[in-house]
């Protein structure tokens, strides 16, 4: 594909470091500032997405599991093995596999690197299968540049209560500054989803083709795009999963 993806170099963030190869046009690239996760993704190429994972050192050091209750797929934040993506966004979408649980809720929360509570709520959900996105409202306040926050996504029980011990998944935002040149509609979707991806915004790159599939959803070519991307970083399995809805 053309979508590559490339890790940050900043040395803030995990300290894992993933393989990776050129699958398409969208290849995702990992910054290579100091204050972001130590994963590398390496890479080959599959599309024209390409995804560069940041190097920077400056993120968060905990480590975020997610759950598995039996079901084929886990509850599962999409995200590179770090847990730890970049956006440009001051309210980023947030992406997570949601396996049909059957919960009609879904408890959301984010707090800053410091564990301060910044937003939470409730949210409706149809408990089925997908993909499923969540869009920070103008009711949550703007993400701050150069700052990690924590989000949290645990669907809620049937009998309403959201325990400790509750099924969740959680990963980690970093708002940077924009380095693509145009976020206009004059490009395509996969351009613009390349520029994200080699610029190591994790987020974004997410965000440009799962909108591109919602609209046009029997185009091939955004779903094999779609497919390499969440190859570069592990998240196979989820390739095909269906997309769901947004929270």
């Amino acid at each position: 594909g053309n979508v590559e993806f490339e890790l940050p170099g900043d040395s803030a963030s995990p300290r894992t470091s993933i393989g990776g190869g050129s699958r398409g046009n969208v290849e995702f690239e990992l910054p290579g500032e100091s204050a972001s996760p130590r994963t590398s993704i390496g890479g080959g190429s599959r599309g024209d997405v390409e995804f560069d994972l940041p190097g920077d050192s400056a993120s968060p050091r905990t480590s975020i599991g997610g759950g598995s209750r039996g079901s084929k797929l886990p509850l599962t934040a999409l995200l590179p093995p770090t847990k730890h993506g970049y956006t440009v966004s001051p309210r980023p979408t947030l992406f997570v596999y949601m396996p049909a649980l059957g919960a009609t809720e879904v408890f959301f929360s984010l707090q800053d690197e410091q564990g301060n509570s910044q937003y939470h709520t409730t949210l409706k959900s149809s408990g089925q299968e997908g993909v499923i996105s969540i869009t920070l409202p103008e009711a949550a306040p703007e993400l701050k540049i150069g700052q990690n926050y924590l989000w949290y996504l645990a669907p809620i029980e049937p009998d309403g209560i959201l325990r400790p011990d509750n099924y969740s998944v959680s990963g980690w935002v970093k708002r940077v500054k924009s380095t693509v040149s145009d976020q206009g509609s004059s490009k395509s979707a996969i351009a613009l989803a390349t520029e994200y991806a080699k610029a190591g915004i994790w987020y974004d790159t997410l965000e440009v083709l799962v909108t591109a599939q919602r609209l046009d959803p029997d185009n091939t070519t955004l779903a094999n795009e779609w497919k390499d991307l969440l190859e570069q970083v592990g998240l196979d399995a989820i390739a095909s999963q269906p997309m769901g809805e947004q929270l």
